[in-house]
């Protein structure tokens, strides 16, 4: 009963996934969701894209609120830009990501991995920051004002000038953060 309800839920997703792709490439023709996707300003507002490769695309400007990319896979892609107000990004692959001007406003990002992203002027105003791997990352200037970083590995990385109102920094790992408290 279980492997059933698990192929169910799977099917569902792909289902989907598949419902989804046509307003997207209304938007963007060139959008298809696959890695070294090209979906800039692409409209995917509240999409299940949980487990999703998509590394090495680009979704500037996109609109991705409230979309689930947990346990994604992100690498090098760029979301410049980006609007990912309230997403979940539980354990996604974000490695060496361009979050440039990104709005994560409320975003889960509980245990996703930001190793050298660059999340330069992002808005991650009470996103959930816990146990997330920054190391290397560049927050110069973000907007962490609320976030909750408890746990969160920052060595090396970069929050000079960064809003750290009311952030959590309770456990960090903090080793050569520079602008870190």
């Amino acid at each position: 009963m279980k492997s059933k309800n698990l192929l169910l839920l799977n099917l569902g997703q792909i289902c989907g996934l598949l419902l989804l792709l046509p307003a997207a490439q209304a938007q963007n023709p060139m959008c298809q969701l696959q890695p070294n996707a090209y979906c800039q300003s692409a409209d995917l507002r509240g999409a299940n894209l949980q487990f999703a490769q998509l590394y090495e695309s680009n979704f500037d400007g996109a609109n991705l609120e409230k979309v689930n990319l947990q346990n994604a896979f992100l690498y090098n892609s760029s979301l410049e830009g980006a609007n990912l107000q309230g997403a979940n990004l539980m354990s996604a692959s974000m490695s060496h990501v361009n979050l440039k001007r990104a709005n994560l406003k409320e975003a889960n990002l509980y245990r996703t991995n930001l190793f050298g992203a660059d999340l330069e002027g992002a808005d991650l105003q009470g996103a959930n920051l816990v146990k997330a791997n920054l190391n290397g990352a560049n927050l110069k200037g973000a907007n962490l004002a609320a976030a909750n970083l408890k746990g969160a590995k920052l060595e090396g990385a970069n929050v000079q000038g960064a809003n750290l109102q009311g952030a959590n920094f309770e456990g960090a790992h903090t080793d050569n953060c520079k602008g870190c408290p």
